[in-house]
Formats: structure tokens, sequence, C-alpha cells
């Protein structure tokens, strides 16, 4: 639980640490009321403060499986529920990052290992590794983790998949433009 003297100054635009802490206050009890109203009554929620103004909302259930549904849709609308619910109240409210069993988190580090073991098959083979299609979330994920290791290079390109890109790992300097599939 998060006591507001906890909070320090948080660098996103004029939003304070008091003022992080009371639309992440206010945003738990609306993802309470929404847990409730999904018929999730034995939901709790932790409150963290995280980076550049932004709230995690950690939820434990026992139907963790039912509330992150398939390919995390149900913990996506939730979130975006949410945010929208906290941005019409207040334009000003913090950006909230709902979890659920630590789902966000190791679906990160999944997205991680794929970007570390794609980077260690360019140095190996030379050639280029082409990645699945993935939302813009995660894709921005790859290419942050890759980024700053001189000798490969990360960029998107449209994969066969309607809405999804697909992110390519590279070479810095590409030699012949062969491409793997991961």
């Amino acid at each position: 639980m998060m006591e507001q003297s906890e909070i320090s100054e948080v660098g996103s635009g004029n939003v304070s640490g008091a003022e992080v802490f009371r639309s992440g206050t206010e945003a738990r009890a609306e993802l309470k009321l929404l847990l409730e109203l999904m018929g999730f009554e034995d939901a709790k929620i932790e409150l963290f403060e995280q980076e550049e103004g932004e709230v995690l909302l950690h939820v434990e259930s026992t139907e963790a499986a039912r509330l992150i549904g398939r390919g995390a849709q149900v913990l996506n609308a939730l979130q975006y529920v949410l945010n929208r619910i906290m941005y019409n109240r207040d334009r000003a409210s913090a950006h909230c990052i709902v979890d659920v069993e630590r789902y966000r988190e190791r679906h990160r580090d999944r997205l991680l290992k794929e970007a570390f073991d794609a980077m260690e098959r360019v140095r190996r083979s030379g050639r280029a590794v082409r990645l699945a299609p993935m939302p813009a979330a995660d894709r921005r994920i790859i290419h942050q983790a890759v980024k700053g290791h001189g000798e490969v290079r990360t960029y998107s390109e449209e994969a066969d998949e309607e809405g999804l890109k697909r992110v390519v790992v590279a070479p810095a300097e590409e030699q012949d433009g062969s491409i793997e599939d991961a």
C-alpha cells in the first residue's frame, strides 16, 4: 500500500507526487467498483507509484486467468476503460497500469528474453532475425532492449496480420539483406 509520505515528486509535466497519490487512490476505488461489477468481489488491489506520473494497480484474485483473458484481452480492456474513466474525470490524472498476478511483469521478461535471444542469433549468424507480429507496446519493449547495443539495430515492418507489425533485429551494418524468421 502506498502512503502519501512515501511519494516523491514525479517528473511528468506538472503532476506532483500528491496529485499522483490522489489520482491513484481514486483509480483504485474505480477499479474496485469495475471489478465488483464484473463479478470479481474477492479482488485485492495494491497501489504503487511508477515512473513519470504513472500508477500501477496490482490486482490479486482467485480467478486471475479469467481476469487476464486470452492474450491479455480482458486485462488490456480493463486498463483502457479505467484510464478513460480517469481521463474524463480529470485530464491531468495519472496514467494507470493494471496488472494481475504480475502478468505484465512476466510478459515483459519473456519479451526481453526474446530480444536478447534474437540479438545473439544476429551476432552468431550475421543475418537479421524477424520476430513474430506483436502490438506496438511489445515492439517498444524490444526496441528499447536492443537500443545501445552497437552491433545490432531494430526496425519495424508490416506483418501479414491486420494491424500488427513485427520487429526485425539486424546487424548494425547489414550485409546481404537476408532475414531469418524467429
